[in-house]
């Protein structure tokens, strides 16, 4: 089934305005930003387009089972998505046919089995013991880290921490107040010169002491003594340049240091999300009744996501 992930910015609607929040601030959205009707016309344009394009290449019709979106989505975006997937998919049923990148990132790797983890199913008992995953998320516009508390049905966010001053983008931005926006943008995208190598140094050693600080407070601050034994796989995602990543990958595993060996990396970074939503799909074509309707309490965690 064709899958679709989307990247807009948060939108946020305090005492009747609309604003944009970077950061830790909101910046007033210009007027032609917050349309929530233009947004949706864009996610049924781009969905269409997709799915027109899975048809020709397969010499079939294509249904869209899931989608997938990046987790700062709020409810007017994902609302939106949703709105736009009923108007282009007929078979189209319950919301939970859209879910966000934590969710796609656990399901993508099957992340709720013992197996997953490399435990013995004997001794390993996924819902009443203890299961953590740590993701980082690379994007152009920021690096996110999330602390994912994970079941055989279920998939929560324990803790979740967004830097963004550490998207892919602030390499140009240290291009910039170098005052040398010209030349450095043209080989920022190289690695022949001293000027941009030294600024991509910087950057990811900026990263990778980032991430330790992070690793080292959680393993400190934790009430579980033994925090690193719960932790049973880590996992990147983003839609980062490839370069990029690869560079990721080498912060994380410097992060990590002892505990490299927890890494899961049998799916490409840019492709997790999608693959996500390909398994959400799998999973409503295998047991029908997924989709039937259920009775959720007003009160369920937001920030979950369950089989």
């Amino acid at each position: 089934m064709p899958i679709l992930c989307l990247l807009l910015a948060i939108f946020v609607h305090s005492h009747g305005e609309w604003y944009i929040r970077e950061g830790a601030s909101l910046v007033p959205a210009p007027p032609d930003l917050h349309d929530i009707n233009r947004a949706q016309a864009i996610f049924v344009d781009a969905l269409r387009k997709i799915q027109e394009a899975a048809s020709k290449a397969l010499q079939r019709p294509v249904q869209i089972a899931s989608v997938s979106v990046p987790q700062h989505f709020n409810d007017s975006s994902t609302h939106a998505v949703i709105e736009a997937l009923k108007e282009v998919e007929p078979s189209y049923k319950q919301p939970w046919q859209v879910i966000k990148s934590v969710a796609a990132t656990w399901l993508a790797y099957g992340l709720y089995t013992c197996e997953a983890f490399g435990l013995n199913h004997d001794t390993c008992d996924i819902d009443e013991d203890s299961h953590r995953v740590l993701i980082v998320e690379y994007r152009e516009t920021y690096l996110q880290v999330f602390i994912a508390v994970v079941g055989a049905k279920t998939c929560s966010i324990g803790t979740r921490v967004r830097y963004s001053n550490l998207g892919e983008n602030a390499i140009l931005d240290a291009a910039d107040h170098a005052n040398r926006e010209g030349r450095i943008q043209k080989i920022l995208r190289t690695d022949d010169s001293d000027a941009a190598t030294t600024i991509k140094k910087k950057h990811y050693a900026k990263i990778e002491n980032t991430l330790s600080d992070f690793l080292m407070e959680r393993e400190s601050t934790s009430v579980d003594p033994d925090w690193w034994d719960i932790v049973r796989a880590v996992v990147i995602s983003g839609d980062a340049s490839e370069s990029g990543l690869q560079r990721l990958r080498s912060c994380v595993d410097g992060a990590l240091g002892q505990h490299k060996d927890k890494m899961q990396d049998s799916i490409h970074p840019l492709y997790v999300e999608a693959m996500g939503a390909a398994q959400r799909g799998r999973h409503q074509i295998l047991n029908p009744r997924f989709l039937d309707d259920i009775i959720v309490s007003p009160n369920i965690f937001v920030e979950h996501d369950e089989l």
